[in-house]
Parts: C-alpha cells; sequence; structure tokens
C-alpha cells in the first residue's frame, strides 16, 4: 500500500490551528515538505515556498508594469471590457468557478486514492479510463451543440458530471471507481466543447484575444486559489474529525467543497441569452468543408495528449510520492504555478501582436519542453517546483492549468474553421487530446510503478516537441494566406 504521510511538525502546526490561521501560515511561514526519515536534504525542502513566491512574486511586478504601460497608451484591456455582450460577461463569470472547482478536484482526488490504500497503477489505470471515456464523448457533443446549441448540451452535460464526481468520492470499490471516472470522464466531455465555440460567437473580431486571454486568466487564477485550499481544507478538517491532514478521511472532506463551486459554475451558463437555429443532420453535414485544417489540428492534439497523458495527471503524486512533499507544500507549488500564468496569460495579446498566432504558440511550446523533462531529472522539491512552474507558464497542463499560449491557440482553432463547424471541430480536437491522453497515461503507469519516472517525462518531451512542429510547419502558411487575404480585402 502507498501512503503519503505528513510529518510530525506539519501535523503539530496545524492540528490545532483553524482554518483561517492555517491558510496563512500555508502561505507565509517555511513548510517541512517531507518525512525527516526519506534521503532528501531538509534544508531545501524547507526553502522551497521562499524560492518559488519569490520567482512568481518577481514574474507577476513585470507583468503588471507591462500591463501599466499599456494602460497608459490607451487602456485598452479596460475598453475591450466595457465592451463585451452580455452573455460574454456570463462567461467569463463561469471561468473562475470553473478553475477553482476543477484545480482542488485534481490535486486532492488521486492523493486520497493513495491515502486510501490504492497503488500508483491502479490511479494510472483510474486516470486513463477518465480521459478515455472524456476524449470518447466528445465528438458526439460537438455535433449535438452544432445542431442544437451550446447552452443546452452544456447544461444536461454538467449536471451528469456533477453526480459522477458525487460518486466518486462516496464511492469505495475499485470496480465502481473506475466506472464512476468513466461515467465523469464521458459527461466532462460534453460541456468542455461548449466554451470556446460560444466565446468566438459572443464577441468581434477586435475583441477575441483580450476576451480569451482575460477568460484564462480568470481560470488559472481561481486555479491558483484553488491549489492553495487543496493544501490547506484537509488541515482544517482534519481536527474537526480526530484524523491527520494526510489521512484519507481528510482529504475526502476537502474533495466534498467541490461540488458546490461547481453548482455555482452552471448558474451563468444557465442565464446565458441563447438564440440558436436548429439545422438538421444532413445540411450540417454538407456544410462541413475545412478537412485539411480539422485534420492538423486534431494531428497536434493527438501529440500533445499524449504527451500530457504520460505526466500532467500525475504532477501531485510525482511530487507526494517521489519527492515526499506534503499535500500542503504541493498546493503551495501548484498555487505558485497558477498565479504565475494567470499573469502571464494576460501578456498574449501583446506577444501576439509581435510574433503572430502561430509564432506565439509554436515557439513559446518549444521553450516549455526542456522544463517539462527537467521535473524528472529534479534533484530534490526546490528545482522540480521551479521546472513546474516553468512547465506549466510554457506548456500548460490538464485543465484548469493552461499555459500562456493556451486561449491563442484555442482561439486560432476556432478562427481557421467555419461558423458551422466550430463545436464539431472542438469536439474532434478534444477527442484527439483526451484520448491519447488516457493512452498516455496507461503507458506511464507500468514506468510510475516501477518507480522509473524520468522515461515517461522524456517521451513526452520528445512527442510534444514533434507534435508543435508539425503545427508550425502546415498553419505558419495558413497564417500567411489569411493575412494576404485580409490585406487584399482591405
Amino acid at each position: 500500500m502507498v501512503e503519503v504521510r505528513a510529518t510530525s511538525r506539519a501535523s503539530a502546526t496545524y492540528g490545532v490551528a483553524p482554518a483561517a490561521l492555517a491558510g496563512l501560515l500555508a502561505l507565509t511561514s517555511t513548510v517541512a515538505w517531507g518525512d525527516v526519515g526519506h534521503a532528501h536534504a531538509p534544508d531545501e525542502g524547507t526553502q522551497v515556498p521562499r524560492v518559488v513566491w519569490l520567482l512568481g512574486i518577481a514574474f507577476t511586478i513585470l507583468v503588471a508594469l507591462i500591463l501599466l504601460r499599456q494602460a497608459r497608451r490607451g487602456g485598452d484591456y479596460l475598453r475591450r471590457v466595457r465592451g463585451f455582450s452580455r452573455n460574454a460577461r456570463l462567461l467569463l463569470l463561469r471561468t473562475p468557478f470553473s478553475g477553482l472547482s476543477v484545480s482542488i478536484w485534481r490535486l486532492l482526488f488521486y492523493l486520497y486514492l493513495l491515502a486510501s490504500g490504492h497503488d500508483t497503477l491502479f490511479v494510472a489505470q483510474l486516470a486513463s479510463i477518465n480521459w478515455i471515456a472524456h476524449g470518447l464523448s466528445v465528438i458526439p457533443s460537438g455535433i449535438l451543440s452544432d445542431l442544437f446549441g451550446r447552452r443546452r448540451v452544456f447544461l444536461i452535460s454538467y449536471s451528469g458530471n456533477i453526480l459522477g464526481t458525487a460518486g466518486l468520492i462516496l464511492a469505495h470499490d475499485p470496480m465502481a471507481l473506475l466506472v464512476l471516472a468513466a461515467v465523469q470522464g464521458a459527461f466532462e466531455g460534453g460541456h468542455a466543447i461548449v466554451g470556446p465555440p460560444f466565446m468566438v460567437e459572443q464577441s468581434q473580431p477586435a475583441e477575441r484575444v483580450h476576451l480569451f486571454s482575460i477568460g484564462s486568466f480568470l481560470t488559472v487564477g481561481a486555479a491558483s486559489l484553488g491549489n492553495l485550499l487543496a493544501g490547506v481544507l484537509p488541515m482544517a478538517f482534519a481536527p474537526l474529525l480526530g484524523l491527520g491532514p494526510e489521512s484519507a478521511g481528510a482529504l475526502r472532506a476537502g474533495l466534498f467543497c467541490v461540488l458546490p463551486v461547481m453548482l455555482c459554475s452552471a448558474l451563468p451558463i444557465y442565464l446565458i441569452d441563447e438564440r440558436w437555429q436548429p439545422i438538421d443532420i444532413k445540411r450540417w453535414w454538407r456544410s462541413l468543408e475545412s478537412h485539411g485544417t480539422i485534420s492538423m489540428l486534431a494531428l497536434t492534439e493527438g501529440g500533445a495528449g499524449l504527451a500530457l497523458g504520460m505526466t500532467a495527471p500525475f504532477f501531485a503524486v510525482f511530487f507526494a510520492h517521489e519527492l515526499h512533499a506534503s499535500t500542503t507544500a504541493i498546493g503551495v507549488i501548484f498555487g505558485a504555478g497558477s498565479i504565475v500564468t494567470a499573469f502571464a496569460t494576460l501578456l498574449s495579446p501583446v506577444v501576439v501582436r509581435r510574433l503572430g498566432r502561430v509564432r506565439t504558440v509554436a515557439y513559446l511550446k518549444f521553450l516549455g519542453v526542456p522544463f517539462l523533462i527537467l521535473i524528472a531529472l529534479a534533484p530534490g522539491v526546490v528545482t522540480a517546483g521551479v521546472a513546474y512552474l516553468l512547465t506549466i507558464v510554457f506548456i500548460g497542463g490538464a485543465f484548469p492549468n493552461k499555459s500562456l499560449t493556451d486561449p491563442i491557440y484555442s482561439l486560432f482553432s476556432m478562427e481557421v474553421v467555419k461558423d458551422r463547424e466550430r463545436g464539431t471541430t472542438n469536439g474532434i480536437m478534444h477527442a484527439f487530446s483526451e484520448f491519447p491522453m488516457g493512452v498516455g497515461a496507461w503507458i506511464a503507469g507500468p514506468f510510475m510503478a516501477s518507480g522509473n519516472w524520468t522515461m515517461p517525462y522524456c517521451l513526452a518531451g520528445a512527442i510534444y516537441a514533434l507534435a508543435f512542429l508539425t503545427f508550425y510547419a502546415y498553419f505558419s502558411r495558413v497564417e500567411s494566406a489569411r493575412a494576404l487575404a485580409a490585406e487584399s480585402a482591405a
């Protein structure tokens, strides 16, 4: 049985503290990162929060200065936000709740499974089944959203997702957990495809980069809070339950907090006024024309999904099981990564103006590959934490851990296809991302179980680089052709 143990100092400190004091300590004090019995240098572990947070603060100040300079040149962000429609603002209102709920879930759930006695191979199998079910459902969901509207598909799917999430928290039997993981993944696919097409449809072309970047900022910013809360919640519930902060019961109590946040995430979508004109299946089929573009987007997503599946779902497991970091420590690192990425995302319009959409995506994705590999090669928590932070900024991870370039990539993929193809395109892209993520998780499982973490990360880096090299080779020509067409029309 794999057990994630807390340090005696963390237990003594937080065992009697109320939730507010626990949150303050998690952010400001040095943290005991691992068991004293493990052969990791204690000096390095105790300095991790300061190193990571100082790096995040420095980067945040840099971004703030750049944004202030842009504001003095005309207040572009404020002007764009004031022009957003009611539906666009409702979509932005939903994004923080989405980022908050998913970040708490992704950090705590696999740690909860390990604390409950399941091994890393079972965790990999469950993640694989979840992503495969997700991938199988998104293409039908995308087609249905093109036929009947985004809002209707979202609300039905999200209701099923909430029920599946509640079932995973309550179930104990391994077979039941695997079945519920598939159910949750399938319903997740139904609402995952709604966002990008809807955001494009509710905005003007000149506003879209800002709408997507602000939406990503809110999602990742809320994810940073979720990661911090995920580190604090078990410690807040532990004394109430008479358990240790790393026990399965405390982690499970923290997971229950996800459910009301998910309900808040659905409310803005319910309030959206969507006037969708349904079409029949024959008309939809005849309207599909962008076959080559959709195929290349699917190929890119397939490579990126396979690479991320080997690594991203198990970042928390790697830090806890291999580096012996506590849940609070993992929450601080993940929170710092989300905060830095959230502010970095606001820079995406500035970068796009200089490089264009395709080069912005490709160049920055390439830049993140060495840091992804460095996570597995890192000698301790400090190096791994900094490498993780830079990986999330440039490459991203499983939702809601978006990278600096993800809103631009999402927007570009919706702009290069026709209006009636957007839901289908997004569904195909999700299918070719989530299904390979499931395969990647399945491949990584035996390596994880044997303690070989280096091989999955190295394979993931190579596959990821190849995927975006193909993306750049194809879509740089597409972007040039679109620019020439725009100049001719002008």
